[in-house]
């Protein structure tokens, strides 16, 4: 019997058994042997983790702030066409919905790799943020209008061009291959680690902990931990697939004592630490990845947000 190995480019080390009777492939995961520096401070509160640098801002929000740029320019080439009105936390909701881990996404948005907030559960238990901020239907009725696309037809394109770069330059959003890369590998690991670090021997004892804590208050069966919150009978009771559905006081009640709990089982800080712990190393593959990019997309959103709460035109009434 004769064993060679190579590493082949996907990180995966590929062992071949060559005997008599033919070969066989065994695959073994590449080691995250690799330590990686943290790109922000530590923070329970707001859930944060080592690679958060390196996730850019949604597209949502980052895709209105460069058209609100694009404005003064575009006017120059005899295109004003003032852009909808939109709010920065409907963007970002907007954003979390479209990134979610449904259908193989296996990157979704770093919301998802983060427990309910004690914010989120007081406000609007746990329905989904609302994305009515987006003002989608405005979007796309400013995006078919078709005097609009007449003056961008008439235009010189090397002309918008240069509007649409001098936007992305300014927000930081004109980012090279590598930073995309990047982002997405950060939030695959992170999504990656939370999964995972609710498997912790720790974390799992807390969740006994937590469902003992929330039984009383609970209307019917807890999941096994946390994340199976809320579960689907609880789902249909308060009716959290429905966005527009109102949000109940049983609800907000239930949802604020789930935190509670999490809190004072020692569930939250045991899933922190697993967490965060997992993501101090990596594979090489991935460190060459985060390596070809800076971390500094926490700079890029601030840029984004301040634009769009400058620019963008008043919401109505009722819609944050």
């Amino acid at each position: 019997m004769r064993i060679t190995q190579r590493a082949v480019k996907s990180g995966t080390l590929v062992l071949v058994v060559a005997g008599l009777g033919g070969a066989v492939l065994h695959s073994l995961p590449e080691p995250a042997d690799h330590a990686v520096r943290p790109t922000v401070e530590r923070d329970l509160d707001t859930w944060s983790m080592p690679l958060d640098g390196y996730a850019q801002p949604g597209w949502s929000e980052a895709g209105y702030a460069e058209t609100l740029l694009d404005q003064s320019c575009l006017r120059e080439l005899d295109i004003d066409f003032p852009a909808p009105w939109a709010t920065l936390d409907g963007l970002r909701a907007d954003s979390v919905h479209d990134e979610t881990p449904v259908r193989g996404n296996d990157a979704p948005a770093l919301a998802w790799s983060r427990p309910l907030s004690a914010e989120a559960a007081a406000e609007r238990g746990y329905h989904p943020a609302s994305d009515r901020g987006a003002n989608r239907d405005g979007w796309r009725r400013w995006g078919e209008d078709p005097e609009r696309n007449a003056a961008f037809a008439r235009a010189d394109p090397d002309a918008v061009a240069r509007c649409f770069r001098a936007s992305r330059h300014e927000l930081g959003t004109d980012a090279d291959g590598a930073a995309q890369e990047a982002s997405m590998t950060a939030k695959r690991l992170t999504f990656r680690a939370a999964d995972a670090a609710r498997r912790e021997p720790a974390v799992v004892a807390a969740a006994a902990r937590w469902r003992t804590c929330l039984a009383p208050e609970a209307p019917s069966a807890l999941p096994e931990d946390p994340h199976g919150m809320p579960t689907g009978a609880m789902r249909q009771a308060f009716g959290t697939s429905g966005r527009a559905l109102p949000v109940t006081d049983a609800e907000t009640t239930l949802a604020e004592r789930d935190v509670s709990c999490q809190g004072s089982s020692g569930y939250r800080k045991a899933l922190y630490d697993a967490e965060w712990s997992r993501l101090l190393h990596v594979t090489a593959t991935d460190a060459a990845v985060l390596g070809a990019a800076e971390p500094d997309q926490a700079e890029v959103a601030t840029r984004v947000a301040t634009t769009i709460e400058r620019l963008a035109p008043e919401a109505p009434d009722g819609v944050d």
